[in-house]
């Protein structure tokens, strides 16, 4: 199978993917917002069912077992493909809303285990045997912003659900659910729950076809061929010496950053919204605050990939800058307009300077949604860069870091007040900057000296073809 030469098939590759990744995420995206709000509501009316914090609980446990399974990764495409892989992922996704059918500790736990462990396993090999050099860029942002576009449509899902529900005046509406407000916080229903999970079934479906039909073949001076000739053992030795080697501890800032930045934006925001009790009348707040995360991450997916066409190294240096003031500005606006314990437990504490408002949670989440895309956008470009040689491993290792993040930050959440997020993200971000800059001028002259050095390569061949003759 020869590999495809038209730029037009690397961008119907990374469109496709980010299409597969937009249904499979939606599921998983919509209840990242509202699960441990809708498990505080179960235990309130049966706290024998479930812990009150399995929702933060049970997101440590799948990045956790998605952590140790990053250690695999590079060693099972030895045996299956990314596409492969990337169709047992999307399965996996599907069965994860199923839980919402019959809420309890025992099959929340163990989906949660199961889809850490297949956590969009392939997605970046497979982007990356469909892109070169010069694409990389633009195709991990075009397939990043219409993957978060989860967002919008997760957003439009919560939305119409609540709408179906009622509002905080009426107990009953339409006979399709009910919404109780109950102690001042804005609780779900066990009908509610059900029928929302069945939409999100539907959706993750779609996912499935979706990636099932992605294109197999690889692109002419690919990044990365998807045919590996490694074996399982020989990866994942070179995957454990890959995780602890200095270019790779360099990125492990970001990493972290990502994983603390992406648990904070799709958990403990719209989580400490809710558990404001000022915020008691405002249920759409799940649809407001997804939709305005979703429009970020589009938007600016769309603008790095433009930008990174005609402006060389936009997707690099200028990305993370903007990612790191986005992360500060919007920090500022939940540390003056929260309650520091909301993200622990339902507060009437009031704010620092000022109350929450729709338009207010729709602006922070669209600042933190360009961050988000910012961070990961550069993530996912400099480890394709920093070892070519191991690009495979590079990628895997930075999710296991981003990850490890991830479970700390969801099994401490329970007893980490606002304050300590909004502090210590900005000042994490400044740092990984700094760092990053070094990492990116490295880069550049790694690849000057290789450039030179084919280039002298190519002269002494074609000196000696012309002597000959």
């Amino acid at each position: 199978m020869s590999p495809a030469q038209s730029p037009r098939f690397e961008l119907l590759c990374a469109a496709m993917l980010g299409a597969g990744q937009l249904f499979m995420n939606t599921a998983f995206d919509a209840e990242a917002f509202i699960l441990e709000s809708v498990i505080h509501s179960v235990h309130e009316r049966d706290s024998e069912r479930i812990d009150e914090y399995a929702g933060y609980y049970g997101q440590s446990v799948i990045y956790g077992s998605f952590m140790i399974s990053c250690l695999f990764t590079p060693s099972l495409l030895n045996i299956w493909t990314p596409k492969t892989l990337l169709v047992i992922s999307s399965f996996c996704f599907a069965a994860f809303p199923f839980g919402f059918l019959f809420i309890n500790s025992y099959y929340h736990y163990f989906s949660t285990v199961v889809l850490g462990i297949v956590f969009n396993l392939g997605c970046t090999t497979y982007l990356t045997s469909h892109s070169t050099r010069k694409s990389i860029e633009s195709n991990v942002s075009l397939q990043w912003a219409i993957g978060c576009g989860s967002l919008i449509v997760g957003s439009m899902i919560l939305g119409t659900m609540t709408w179906f529900s009622g509002d905080d005046q009426k107990e009953t509406l339409m006979n399709v659910t009910e919404v109780v407000l109950k102690s001042d916080t804005r609780e779900f229903s066990d009908l509610e729950i059900r029928l929302l999970s069945l939409v999100l079934i539907v959706v993750s479906i779609l996912a499935v076809i979706i990636v099932c039909f992605l294109p197999s073949k690889d692109v002419e001076n690919c990044i990365e061929s998807s045919v590996k000739n490694g074996s399982f053992k020989k990866d994942l030795k070179l995957t454990f010496t890959t995780s602890i080697s200095l270019k790779m501890l360099q990125i492990v800032p970001l990493c972290m950053l990502c994983g603390f930045n992406a648990s904070f934006l799709m958990s403990i925001i719209p989580t400490s919204m809710h558990f404001n009790k000022n915020n008691a009348n405002m249920l759409y707040i799940p649809a407001i605050y997804s939709l305005g995360a979703g429009t970020g991450e589009v938007l600016m997916g769309f603008i790095i990939a433009e930008s990174s066409r005609r402006i060389k190294g936009f997707g690099l240096k200028p990305t993370m800058v903007i990612g790191t003031v986005t992360l500060s500005i919007y920090c500022a606006l939940i540390h003056a307009s929260t309650p520091f314990e909301a993200p622990m437990k339902p507060t009437s504490e009031e704010p620092m300077l000022f109350y929450q408002s729709y338009p207010l949670i729709y602006l922070i989440a669209l600042i933190c949604g360009i961050s988000d895309c910012c961070f990961n956008g550069v993530r996912s470009v400099i480890c394709a860069l920093v070892m070519p040689s191991r690009r495979a491993q590079s990628f895997s290792v930075s999710r296991m870091y981003q990850a490890a993040a991830c479970v700390i930050i969801f099994f401490f959440s329970p007893i980490i007040p606002l304050y300590v997020y909004t502090c210590g993200l900005p000042v994490l971000a400044v740092f990984s900057t700094f760092v990053f800059f070094k990492i990116v001028d490295s880069t550049d002259r790694m690849e000057r000296k290789l450039t030179s050095q084919t280039w002298l390569e190519q002269d002494d061949k074609s000196t000696v073809e012309k002597e000959r003759i």
